[in-house]
């Protein structure tokens, strides 16, 4: 996972968010890593996110730092804000949980930082990575029967779909994490709106699940809009993001961190490169205390018209471009082209020798 260099490290000043959490004290025992907040996690669970990690010393003390600058900082900012700025009851989902990371960090932070009483769900498909979960927990002195486990694959619809599971191309299953839908292997499934049904509001959503993100907030917006405060998602592809803005705009949601995937991108940390792309999304609904309607809908209407005038101009395109396509084909010189071209397809159909010859022949009339 790439990052700012070390020597720029220095120059640069961690979020403020940080300063409310303490750094851990104390000695790794072999076999785990450690992180600033004193969660545990065995060095099995995919080692290759652990690359930036204190090495394991029981012999000395350590003080853990806060994490480095590299894509998942944006994911500790959202999760840390997030539990500072809970009141009366910390609610969070981690989605594509994995063997819990972010569920336990929340959990640990929010011991450090109120007594709040809490609600953690954690939704994972792959068998071995669900079972996971609950050991992480274990390891970490927390009761896993405190938390709301569910082995699924978060998708639009609630039913059964195919998922990946066991080894592939990537190594084992602890070598790699981004199992999706798409496999041969049966496993349940759930969508965001049943996972929302009991709750009245819902601090953070930490959704990681491998190209369905649009799918499933998409057939959830409106129950999304109505009880979520903040979504931190990992994204998929350019595509997607572009559907993710769209809809979080036409919600008048408000933007906090926008960078896509496969890409470097300049950030107040410095350039940080992004394997999966991040977006954070906050509900202005959450933001006026105490509640301000007017100013609410101010907002969302706002970012609604803003996306309306985009998707206008879209469509005018598309238009001024089926226009434009209706007149060529009803040119006198496309009624000539045409039959030519069905001829062509008939002599030498696509995909074969024949038609590959064609096209070598076409390239060197054309010169």
């Amino acid at each position: 996972m790439s990052q700012t260099s070390p020597s720029s490290l220095a120059q640069l000043a961690h979020n403020p968010v940080f300063c409310k959490f303490p750094r851990w004290r104390g000695t790794v025992p072999e076999g785990f890593i450690v992180n600033f907040l004193g969660v545990m996690t065995r060095t099995t669970y995919g080692h290759p996110y652990f690359s930036t990690a204190t090495p394991p010393d029981p012999q000395r003390v350590q003080e853990i730092d806060y994490p480095s600058f590299d894509e998942e900082y944006f994911e500790w900012i959202d999760l840390m804000e997030s539990v500072a700025s809970a009141a009366g009851h910390f609610t969070m989902f981690e989605l594509g949980a994995g063997w819990g990371r972010w569920t336990v960090n929340a959990a640990f932070a929010l011991r450090q930082f109120s007594d709040l009483p809490f609600t953690f769900v954690a939704v994972e498909a792959e068998p071995s990575h669900f079972q996971s979960i609950s050991q992480h927990l274990a390891d970490n002195n927390l009761d896993p029967a405190d938390f709301h486990l569910i082995e699924a694959a978060v998708t639009a619809t609630d039913g059964t779909i195919g998922f990946q599971v066991g080894k592939n191309h990537w190594g084992d299953n602890f070598d790699w994490h981004g199992q999706s839908v798409g496999g041969d292997h049966i496993v349940n499934a759930i969508s965001l709106r049943t996972l929302l049904q009991p709750y009245s509001s819902v601090d953070l959503i930490d959704l990681d699940i491998q190209g369905q993100e649009l799918a499933v907030l998409l057939a959830a917006a409106n129950e999304l809009d109505r009880k979520v405060k903040k979504v931190h998602i990992g994204t998929h592809s350019r595509k997607l993001e572009d559907g993710l803005r769209s809809l979080f705009y036409r919600l008048g949601w408000r933007c906090v961190y926008s960078f896509p995937c496969s890409t470097k991108a300049d950030t107040e940390w410095g350039q940080i490169s992004f394997q999966d792309g991040v977006q954070t999304w906050i509900n202005p609904a959450y933001l006026y205390r105490p509640l301000n309607e007017t100013e609410v809908l101010k907002e969302k209407l706002g970012a609604s018209r803003k996306e309306a005038e985009r998707l206008w101009a879209e469509l005018e395109k598309a238009r001024d471009d089926q226009y434009e396509l209706n007149v060529i084909h009803g040119s006198l010189g496309w009624k000539l082209i045409e039959p030519f071209r069905h001829f062509r397809d008939w002599l030498a159909p696509g995909g074969t020798r024949r038609r590959k010859f064609y096209e070598l022949i076409s390239k060197k009339i054309g010169r």
